[in-house]
């Protein structure tokens, strides 16, 4: 069995045009927590060694199986908030179980960056899926 490891990174945000003379960045008070969370950046979050750091790391998930007709595709979400701490991590795809729960804990295991919008630190919510390919 061949088992390779598809990694997409996504932040729920589109980049800030620099021209643009907004003196703040779109966003949204989440109206569970009160939290301000922006949906546009300057910079995005990054986590301590950069993306391809997280990528080696998440490569060491493990499958053991897969159930009949089960997507090996995952996906987790959290939020960056203004300190670099993580919230709000929640799993929002995986069919076979645990494989979002320990891409989950490898997130949380980095020390991350918030982004920033006109130089200020902002909470952001970021989106990681990886594949995973048997053959």
């Amino acid at each position: 069995m061949f088992l390779c490891t598809v990694f997409g990174y996504f932040t729920d945000q589109k980049a800030v045009d620099p021209a643009d003379n907004k003196t703040d960045c779109p966003h949204k008070k989440d109206l569970l927590t009160g939290k301000v969370i922006y949906s546009s950046y300057d910079e995005p979050a990054t986590n301590e060694g950069g993306l391809a750091k997280l990528y080696r790391a998440m490569s060491a998930v493990r499958l053991d199986s897969v159930p009949s007709g089960a997507s090996t595709r995952f996906m987790v979400s959290f939020l960056v908030d203004v300190d670099g701490s993580i919230s709000r991590e929640r799993v929002v795809k995986d069919q076979v179980g645990k494989v979002g729960e320990q891409m989950l804990k490898i997130a949380k295991s980095f020390k991350w960056t918030p982004a920033k919008c006109k130089g200020k630190k902002v909470a952001t919510i970021t989106t990681v899926s990886a594949q995973i390919c048997l053959q």
